[in-house]
């Protein structure tokens, strides 16, 4: 019998111990994995918080522009002056304008003032290009407010309606315009426009413009987080836009992005990656999980020791001792004596269970012997009373002066005598065994022989050819004593006025069962069907049939040279018994 994984002792308190374990790791595992998401969490909050504080530095430039272009627009702007206000403007916002246009109703510029930081790219002519309108007479339906990506930097155009005077004297209807930089590049070059990002302890954050139309455009000038747009984060990030969402977040290989409102079509996006109280929290997790598995090791080591000592070890010596019980009969288990009081009882109860059963065993020994003894002898006798019975058979057959009573009494003999044959090789000294049916056959066509004054290799020969087939003791009898009915028939009628002949014993297997086939090469049935022997033989004739019978087989006569008897019978499974 193959033995499982949690057969024995030691296994099944190992699994137990693993079982009461886990969940207590679980637990502490669960915990350390909440304190590490809680951690994880802040990124992107942190990111939103950065990008929502940069919205509302831009909003507050945008609308601090608006207020400056407003206020001159209340003053009532003359044409002759606008350049030394311009300039005014200009050197109060240190330099912050790229441009500023006084345009007339029909969009012509009137007068302008260009930036002296020309040389810088986010001021550079063709980046203000980008943020001019396409034709002059669209200009009255471009909104106030515009943020442009298509340059190297990214631009804001604001638009404010005023009157103003030009030289005529007349007041005239017109626009004033102003294109700075979106975060004002200065600062930022300089190192003096500030964000929650440049903390090192809450990690590397960029901002960044993104449209879902042009490539991200960054708000920071030092960045510091190289090639952050990768293929999956572009694609996700065109996916809000389509689905015109304003917010979202996501982590892409241990880089954030939170993307929050911009102004008009932009939108904000925050990028940064883990920060040192995050790493930390990685760090701490990890190692409170190594923690944990040391802690559960060492626990299951600690335990898997004590169990094996006070509790596996006596089982196992017990065990044993149950085994050298049963190959030598002594139960003696040399068992300590701290031991818990369940295995001291179920020693106890061993040590009484094995007297007892040694004293059964005695008993049984001695009943076997005796049984063994009243078989062979039961045995020994029946043998005795069939030799004994077929020798006053054929005592009395000399007696009888008739030929024909002679003959029954010797026919009754000889089946006497087979059955004796039969049952010296079903019931030898031993008890009963599997019948060697080639011996037994050998010897039951010699003594028929011997019966009726004949030898083999004589006149008539006699030819076997015996397979190894189970037969049942069942099966036996019946054989044995068609055999003797049809060997005994061959020999006396077969071969009249010393004729030489041969009979044939044949015995094989086919699919279906066994086939037995006892063939003479005599006068055949035909020849001596009116004579008185014949009249005799029929009684024969019927008890092989009946013989076939009781086998389940099918018998056929063949008498068209000689005589063929063909039997084909089914073969019994063999039951052994051990007596």
């Amino acid at each position: 019998m193959k033995s499982g994984l949690f057969d024995t002792v030691g296994s099944r308190v190992m699994a137990l111990i693993i079982c009461t374990s886990l969940p207590l790791a679980c637990v502490a595992g669960m915990l350390a994995w909440h304190t590490y998401l809680v951690t994880s969490n802040n990124s992107f909050e942190r990111t939103q918080g950065d990008a929502i504080s940069a919205r509302h530095e831009i909003t507050t430039d945008i609308d601090r522009t608006r207020g400056t272009l407003q206020v001159l627009a209340r003053i009532g702007l003359h044409e002759e002056i606008a350049p030394r206000a311009f300039q005014l403007i200009q050197s109060i916002n240190e330099q912050r304008y790229c441009s500023l246009v006084l345009n007339d109703h029909f969009g012509r510029a009137v007068t302008s003032l260009q930036a002296t930081m020309g040389r810088d790219a986010v001021c550079a002519p063709e980046n203000q290009a980008s943020a001019q309108p396409a034709t002059a007479h669209t200009e009255a339906s471009r909104p106030d407010v515009e943020v442009h990506l298509q340059g190297p930097a990214p631009l804001i155009r604001i638009i404010v309606p005023l009157e103003y005077i030009d030289r005529a004297g007349e007041t005239v209807a017109g626009r004033l315009i102003a294109i700075r930089p979106l975060v004002n590049a200065q600062l930022v070059n300089a190192g003096q426009y500030t964000h929650p990002a440049t903390d090192p302890e809450n990690g590397a954050t960029d901002l960044w413009l993104y449209t879902g139309e042009t490539a991200p455009v960054a708000l920071t000038a030092n960045r510091k987080i190289s090639n952050p747009w990768s293929v999956e984060v572009l694609a996700k990030l065109k996916n809000d836009t389509a689905a015109d969402l304003q917010t979202d977040h996501f982590e892409v290989d241990g880089v954030y992005y939170t993307m929050a409102p911009g102004y008009g079509p932009a939108r904000i996006v925050a990028v940064s990656t883990r920060s040192i109280a995050e790493t930390r929290a990685l760090q701490l997790f990890l190692a409170r999980v190594m923690l944990i598995v040391l802690i559960l090791i060492v626990e299951l080591l600690l335990v898997a020791l004590a169990a094996q000592r006070y509790l596996v070890e006596p089982l196992e010596k017990l065990a044993f001792s149950v085994a050298d019980w049963r190959r030598h009969g002594t139960f003696q288990p040399d068992l300590p004596r701290a031991l818990p009081l369940e295995i001291r009882q179920m020693e106890r109860a061993f040590s009484r269970a094995t007297k007892r059963l040694d004293r059964h065993e005695a008993r049984l020994t001695r009943a076997t012997k005796q049984q063994d003894l009243l078989i062979k002898e039961i045995h020994h006798r029946v043998k005795n009373n069939l030799q004994i019975v077929a020798s006053l058979l054929n005592l009395q057959a000399n007696r009888i002066k008739l030929p024909e009573a002679r003959e029954e009494f010797h026919l009754v003999r000889d089946r006497v005598r087979s059955l004796a044959t039969l049952h010296r090789h079903l019931y030898p000294e031993g008890g009963l065994s599997a019948l060697d049916i080639r011996a037994f056959l050998e010897e039951l066509a010699s003594q028929i022989f011997t019966a009726n004054n004949r030898c083999n290799k004589g006149r008539v020969s006699l030819s076997l050819d015996i397979e190894s087939v189970p037969i049942t003791p069942d099966q036996a009898v019946p054989l044995s004593l068609i055999v003797t009915e049809v060997v005994t028939n061959a020999l006396r009628y077969a071969f009249p006025n010393e004729r030489c002949g041969s009979v044939q014993i044949r015995l094989a297997r086919n699919e279906d069962g066994a086939v037995l086939t006892i063939q003479d090469d005599g006068i055949g049935l035909d020849a001596t069907a009116q004579s008185d022997a014949e009249k005799r033989e029929g009684i024969g004739l019927q008890l092989v049939r009946g013989f076939a019978r009781q086998l389940g087989g099918t018998l056929e006569i063949n008498s068209a040279v000689g005589t063929v008897y063909t039997l084909a019978f089914p073969i019994q499974p063999v039951r052994r018994t051990i007596l």
